[in-house]
């Protein structure tokens, strides 16, 4: 009979190891962690690029002159002061592109060369070997390069991808709009005509029972014809495209079921300061936030705020209520995972506040297009 090669390893005394499942679990949860660290560092970046990339040039120009200034007062090596400089050239290229990043070059290089040519004037600067900088300012070039096509490949996908998140809004609303018209010439007119014919039957002298029986029937084909008109606006609202989205929401405030004050900006107010088809989904987020706070805040009161500031359309919705844990609301419905598929069809930014015991507040910031407003 043949040992196998690990009983024999065995026997003598080896110790295999072998993997505890609390232990593994407790190693995957660490790179989950790790990697959910590195992944808010890499995005809070992105943010700051996005946001505020003027104060990013200017760092990065600021650490350029600092390496210039250091190389300049012979704090440290030259080669590496430059290359310092180079690096920061690089990074430049990286995030800005070729338009930036050519100027820049052009005084790098001849702060180079005149530092290279100074002790021939009877400056004393130590030596410096120039023979590999154009390789460098090439691969900068290169970088910028490649950074403007990778610029140009976004543009192109983002201007597709609105191309498409347009068509699919408006097929939407088309669908919606046929659906509103279907229940409110269709089945509200059938309700409107049940109504009438029972009020004639009513009027008809039947018996007592008859007639409860009858006033039943009435009451709950009014209620129907109701809900009916009620479901076709919410569909489609009509006075969105009478009267403007911030009439709209003052109209959505007073059939809230929960006191809403809105205040609205006379700039955000005009009819027509974003298309009728982000308008509608710019209403449908506002009007899930109202539902939820009616529903599940259990606050006396919502306050909504249109205003304008520069070119985006800005809508806040808060409440004191009791809050909720985002992470388990996104996870457990209250239409957060619509509210935010609305607002990147929409292209715009929607930010939910909230924590449990401390209120909610949904802001709605909705890019304006120039070529939409009235003139």
């Amino acid at each position: 009979m043949t040992i196998p090669p690990y009983t024999d390893a065995l026997d003598r005394g080896t110790v295999v190891p072998q993997e505890i499942p609390g232990d593994t679990a407790v190693r995957d949860t660490g790179r989950r962690a790790a990697a959910g660290r590195r992944q808010r560092v890499v995005d809070a970046w992105r943010r700051l690029l996005v946001a505020h990339p003027r104060r990013v040039e200017a760092a990065l120009d600021v650490a350029a002159i600092a390496f210039a200034v250091l190389t300049l007062l012979q704090a440290g090596p030259a080669e590496f002061l430059i290359h310092a400089i180079f690096v920061v050239l690089i990074v430049h290229a990286f995030l800005f592109g070729l338009g930036g990043t050519l100027w820049r070059i052009g005084i790098v290089s001849v702060a180079v060369v005149g530092y290279a040519v100074a002790p021939r004037f009877g400056i004393p600067f130590p030596d410096l070997e120039l023979t590999e900088w154009p390789l460098m300012f090439v691969i900068a070039l290169l970088v910028a390069g490649m950074a403007d096509r990778r610029a140009a490949t976004a543009r192109l996908y983002e201007a597709l991808f609105r191309r498409a998140s347009d068509r699919l809004l408006t097929v939407q609303e088309d669908e919606r709009a046929r659906l509103a018209r279907e229940l409110h010439d269709g089945v509200g007119q059938t309700m409107t005509a049940l109504s009438l014919t029972l009020d004639a039957v009513s009027g008809t002298g039947a018996s007592g029972v008859a007639m409860e029986r009858l006033a039943t029937a009435r009451s709950l084909a009014e209620d129907a014809l109701t809900e009916t008109r009620e479901l076709a606006n919410r569909l489609r609202p009509a006075r969105l495209e009478q009267v403007g989205l911030a009439a709209a929401i003052r109209d959505l405030a007073t059939r809230a079921g929960i006191p809403v004050r809105v205040d609205i900006d006379p700039a955000a107010g005009e009819i027509g300061v974003i298309d009728a088809t982000r308008s509608v989904e710019a209403y449908r987020i506002v009007q899930e936030a109202i539902s939820n706070a009616a529903r599940h805040s259990g606050a006396s009161g919502v306050r909504v705020a249109v205003g304008r500031t520069g070119d985006s359309l800005t809508i806040v919705v808060e409440d004191a209520g009791r809050g909720f844990d985002a992470a388990v609301g996104r996870e457990g419905g209250l239409g957060l995972i619509g509210m935010h598929e609305r607002a990147v069809l929409l292209g715009a930014r929607l930010s939910i506040e909230t924590a449990p015991g401390r209120g909610t507040r949904v802001a709605l910031d909705v890019p304006i297009d120039q070529r939409d407003q009235p003139t």
